[in-house]
């Protein structure tokens, strides 16, 4: 790795999202995502989708001659494979709004022949007003380099402040009467959800900001055996079933999520969705949630704490 300075300062990007990336989330939620689809239909971002403001900023940064704009032979990644996803969603966004994203890269480091990256940022509407703050790990490479030594630049993930509740937002949650009847020890599931090829082709639209999600062969140069579902598209399940029984507004006033991608999940492969209401008290509701392939293995696990005053 070479040397630099750390943090590194991104260039802003501006918003508003694209409208084929907003149709498609909705859309690749298949015949399930109830909650997520009337989201899209009143004109607001999906919480789910509040994840891809760290990848609008590193999409908007000038790419020199040797960069890869997508998967290619050494397994580079365009944009990163998601494994860590910090982030607060202090009020909603309209699908038309503009914004501003400024972030920066805090640091890289090396673990076990894998390359990875972290960086942050903060949102901003019109009218100047914080919408959401993201810390973002991902690999930058999928597959793992021979000889590669651990290595770290920049400040250790793990030593890095993290966005937690904005509990001065919840005032404005319309939600806070279902939120306020949760138990701890509660707990809903839904099973069998196939995410399909053609669901994660929708999701990334014919302008795939990472083919890898949509792209058979493309996948195989970046080291998979088939496409796997974005990070953001895996956590959208989830964060729907919580919709469900909360209210669909409920995730965008203070909520903060932390999430790690445990192992990929493949076109067509059929997952579990289960949430257990963690914590409920006078301050919060916290809902822990995982994704469950139909191996057994966990594909992602997290937490989301909404605070309630």
């Amino acid at each position: 790795m070479s040397e630099m300075t750390w943090p590194r300062p991104l260039k802003d990007a501006h918003g508003p999202m694209r409208a084929d990336k907003l149709e498609g989330a909705a859309i690749g939620m298949g015949d399930w995502g109830i909650e997520s689809r009337a989201l899209a239909a009143e004109g607001w971002v999906p919480p789910d989708m509040m994840t891809g403001l760290t990848l609008f900023v590193l999409g908007s940064q000038p790419k020199g001659k040797s960069k890869q704009a997508m998967p290619g032979a050494g397994g580079g990644v365009a944009g990163g494979v998601w494994v860590r996803e910090r982030f607060t969603i202090i009020q909603p966004l309209r699908v038309d709004q503009l914004f501003t994203v400024k972030g920066e890269a805090v640091g890289r480091h090396v673990h076990k022949g894998r390359r990875y990256g972290t960086n942050r940022c903060q949102t901003f509407n019109e009218a100047d007003e914080l919408v959401a703050r993201n810390l973002t790990t991902g690999l930058l490479a999928y597959k793992v380099e021979e000889g590669l030594q651990d290595e770290l630049l920049g400040t250790d993930p793990s030593e890095i402040e993290v966005p937690g509740p904005m509990y001065s937002s919840a005032v404005k949650n319309p939600c806070l009467e279902q939120l306020k009847r949760f138990k701890t020890g509660q707990s809903f599931e839904q099973k069998q959800i196939t995410v399909s090829l053609a669901m994660m082709e929708a999701r990334d639209t014919k302008k795939p900001d990472n083919p890898i999600h949509s792209d058979p062969e493309l996948a195989r140069k970046a080291g998979l055996s088939k496409p796997i579902a974005g990070g953001s598209h895996v956590l959208s399940f989830p964060l729907e079933l919580i919709m469900q029984h909360t209210g669909r507004h409920a995730l965008f006033y203070g909520a903060s999520f932390d999430v790690r991608w445990k192992a990929p999940v493949y076109a067509d492969l059929v997952i579990d969705v289960k949430i257990v209401v963690a914590a409920a008290t006078d301050q919060e509701v916290v809902f822990d949630l995982e994704v469950i392939l139909e191996s057994g293995a966990t594909a992602m696990v997290g937490e989301v704490r909404v605070p309630l005053q």
